[in-house]
This record gives structure tokens, sequence and C-alpha cells, in this order.
């Protein structure tokens, strides 16, 4: 009998490959799984990075709204004899009162923010990919647009200088754009222009806050513009709108004491309405102006801002209120 074949040094056969590429080996699934978890982690990232991206704005947004609601509702009690902080409005009650007035400027705002990513779009498109006139004719254009925008924000604050109470009701409306437009410029001009020199990371950094900055600023002056104008349009509305508003009767078990042209306060008979109803007194001639901060906000007939009174009442239990058109 011949001695067994000696398979000491003999090598384990190859594996194969299966016929439609899959690989086989526990290297080859590991890095297709970290492929899958990366295409479908892709999308969440993309997600994530437009929230990023629109979380600013729409704060700076809301900020706007906050402000634009204080600032005519401090315009109209100026208007009205008051102080804002009567009113006990809370940043809610703010941005819920600015958004019907807000409804144009916000969607022109949207469409003009549509329409330049759109073009902004074309243009990072373009830099790249054009040879040197087109690129030299895109930077002359950016210079024109640097020097656009500089010239009207120049001009709004030479305005606002002159004659801040007089000036246009717009003018930091103009600087805003401006100082937008000017940035715009000088980004085409420096993609358009050859590499040169870097700048460093902060300069770049402070450039941009600084742009910002003015932005913000103008847009929040602008809309304190915006809103005494809309306040003092509502309180001469007002003053037409008085005969409209709901007829208040206040029952209390003391007399209130009021003192304003209409109003008329009688003393009731000795039965009460109901058992747990302690009213004695009828206050008739008012009109509901809004309820906020705990209390009643009330106007008398032939209200105005110059010769009227405001009359301001607890909502705590201890007034029977009665309302109708």
């Amino acid at each position: 009998m011949g001695a067994p074949p000696d398979t000491t040094g003999t090598a384990a056969p190859a594996q194969t490959a299966p016929s439609d590429g899959t690989p086989s080996s526990p290297a080859g699934a590991t890095a297709t799984r970290a492929v899958g978890d990366e295409e479908e982690s892709s999308p969440l990232r993309s997600a994530l990075s437009v929230l990023a991206t629109l979380g600013p704005p729409i704060t700076v947004v809301t900020a706007l709204m906050h402000y634009f609601g204080w600032s005519r509702a401090d315009v109209q009690a100026a208007a009205m004899g008051l102080d804002v902080t009567l009113f006990g409005y809370s940043p809610q009650d703010y941005v819920i009162r600015s958004v019907s007035t807000l409804y144009v400027p916000l969607l022109v705002t949207g469409a003009v923010a549509l329409g330049w990513l759109a073009l902004h779009r074309r243009i990072a498109e373009r830099v790249p990919e054009e040879p040197a006139p087109g690129r030299t004719s895109l930077r002359v254009a950016g210079w024109w647009v640097l020097a656009t925008g500089l010239l009207a924000a120049a001009g709004a604050v030479a305005v606002a200088t002159a004659d801040d109470e007089r000036g246009p009701v717009f003018t930091p409306l103009v600087l805003a754009v401006g100082a937008a437009v000017a940035a715009y410029g000088a980004w085409i001009v420096r993609a358009t222009s050859p590499a040169g020199r870097p700048v460093p990371p902060w300069q770049r950094a402070l450039r941009a806050l600084l742009t910002s900055a003015v932005i913000t600023l103008a847009l929040f002056w602008q809309m304190s513009n915006y809103a005494g104008v809309v306040a003092r349009g509502h309180v001469d509305d007002l003053v037409d709108s008085v005969a409209d508003m709901p007829r208040v009767w206040a029952y209390s078990s003391t007399p209130l004491g009021i003192q304003a042209p209409g109003v008329r306060e009688d003393v009731m008979g000795d039965e009460p309405a109901a058992e747990d109803d302690d009213a004695r007194y009828r206050t008739s001639g008012l009109r509901l102006l809004v309820r906020s901060g705990g209390r009643l906000f009330l106007l008398h007939d032939g209200w105005t801002p110059e010769t009227g009174t405001v009359v301001l009442l607890p909502d705590d239990g201890t007034i029977r209120w009665q309302f109708s058109n």
C-alpha cells in the first residue's frame, strides 16, 4: 500500500466570485452596506442642510414680525394717549397682529428671493465654464452691480442723515437692498477674478457679519417706519368705526364712576337678577375695543383721539358684562 498523500503544504482552493458580480467576501459585503447606508442617509443630510440654511431667515422673519407688531401697537397706543405696556400683549399677540398687514410685503419678499436664487444659480453655473472673455464681461457686470448697490446705500444714508423726520418712508429699504446688491456684486467680482492672494477666513466671516448686520438693522428700521404708517391709518379708521364696535353694558355692585361723554350709570332695582348676582349699577354707552391682559379696553360713543377717553376695567369676575351689536 502506498503512503497517503502529503497535504501539509497544500493551499486551500481559492473561492470563486459568483457570476453575477456580487462580492462574496465579508469586506465586500461591509463596503456594500456602507455605500447603501450612505445613500440612505444622504436625503436626511440634505434635509438637515436645508433646515440649517432656512433656520436663520425664519428666525429673522419672526423677529421682524414681532417687532412690526410691537411698533404698530406702540404708535397706535401713543395716538390714543396710552402706553403700549397697558395692553399686556404677549409676543404671540404681536406676531398675530402683524400677519394681516404683512401678507403683501412677505409675499413680495418671497417672490424676489426666489427670483434671486434662480438668477444666482445660473450665474454660479456659468462662472467656471465661461472662457476668458466671458469671465471678463461677468466681472465688469459685477463691478457695475457693486457700484450701483453702494450708490443706493450711500444715497439712503445721506437722505436719512439730512432729514430723519421727513425722509421717505422707504429709505431704510433702499439701504438694505443697496447693501445686499453691493455684496452680491462683490461676490461676482471675486468669483470671476484670477486667483490671487487668499483672503483670511476671519476677514470673510467679518465681512459677512457686517453685511448681515447692516441689512438686518435696515429692515428693522423699515418695519418701524411701515408700522407707524399702518398704525396711524388704523387710528384714523378707528374714529369712523366706533359706532360699529360691540356695545357693552357693565353691571357692578358699586358705582364705577366713569366720567366720559355718553357714558351713563343707572341704579337698578333692589331685587337682583339671580341669587348670586349682587349687581346694583348698570353702566352703558361703552364700546369694546379689545380684551387683553385681564382687562377690557373700552371706548365711548363719539370717541376721538383728541377729545376721547379710553376706559380700562378689570375682567376679574367682579363686573358682569353684556355685549350686543
